[in-house]
Order: C-alpha cells, then sequence, then structure tokens
C-alpha cells in the first residue's frame, strides 16, 4: 500500500537541464530534499488561461450576435441561456459525455471545460470545433477573420 502525504502544489519549469522549482516555495521545498531520495510526482500541465478567455469570448460574441427568438410555452416565455447556448455547441461540435436519465433516456451533456478537467490540447480542439459550428449556424455571414478580430477586440478592453 502507498502512503501518500498530503503535500503542497508545487510548480517547477521544463529546462535544457532538468525540472527547475518555478517559485522560491518550490526551491525551498526542492532544496531541503536529500540527493537520492526518491520523490512521487503528480504531473499536470496548467492550461492557458488566456485561451479560456479567448474561447469565453467567442461564445460571448456568437451569442450576442445572434437574433434569439423568444417563444411562449406553458411555463411562460423562454429565450435560449447563454449557458444552454454554451452547453448546446459544446455538445454540437463533439465534445459531450453520454449519460443515462434515472427513465432510461439518453442524454449528451457537455464535457467539463474546466482546467483539471481537459488538456491544453483537447481545448485547443474544442475551440476550433465550437467556432465551427457558430460560422455553420449561428453567424453564417462571418469568417473565421471576423470572429478574430471581434474577440481580438473583446480581450483587448477586458
Amino acid at each position: 500500500m502507498v502512503t501518500i502525504n498530503h503535500m503542497p502544489t508545487l510548480e517547477f519549469t521544463k529546462t535544457h537541464m532538468g525540472l527547475i522549482p518555478a517559485d522560491q516555495k518550490a526551491a525551498d521545498w526542492f532544496h531541503k530534499q536529500k540527493s537520492g531520495t526518491p520523490i512521487s510526482i503528480l504531473v499536470s500541465a496548467p492550461r492557458n488561461g488566456g485561451f479560456h478567455r479567448k474561447f469565453f469570448a467567442m461564445l460571448n460574441v456568437a451569442y450576442e450576435n445572434h437574433d434569439w427568438p423568444e417563444i411562449s410555452t406553458k411555463y411562460g416565455m423562454a429565450r435560449c441561456s447563454q449557458d444552454m447556448f454554451r452547453s448546446y455547441v459544446i455538445v454540437k461540435a463533439g465534445h459531450y459525455n453520454v449519460e443515462l436519465t434515472p427513465t432510461g433516456e439518453v442524454r449528451a451533456t457537455p464535457k467539463s471545460i474546466a482546467f483539471g478537467n481537459m488538456e491544453q490540447d483537447e481545448f485547443e480542439r474544442l475551440y476550433s470545433d465550437v467556432l465551427d459550428i457558430i460560422l455553420q449556424e449561428f453567424l453564417t455571414g462571418w469568417s473565421d477573420d471576423d470572429m478574430r478580430k471581434a474577440v481580438e477586440q473583446i480581450i483587448t478592453f477586458a
């Protein structure tokens, strides 16, 4: 049985000489370790936060520039929310999990885009796939370049 001590999360940077501590906290911990001491590492590479903001800017541009109908239902007036739009385009782009409801109905739910749940390369594929869906179904008169310019404008002024 392996016992894992609850250790702080430390960051290291890959260099041509190997891993080096990325900050003072990591350096202090690393230098306390004796040479030859085995160290177990749970590896993760933080996702690009700027790209994450770019994804949400793209969703906002698409949502704000589409004419959303409002319909009357037995529950009252209804309109697509930004959360529903995000879920829809993620599923439509093929990034989903299949779940079974309590009544036996199969339902596709969007994959979590939380930093700990999706690696950078998969997130970049998601961005590209969602962009394709947006341009095909919601902003049909827009090009990739139109979207890039609109997203840059939002990110610049955020």
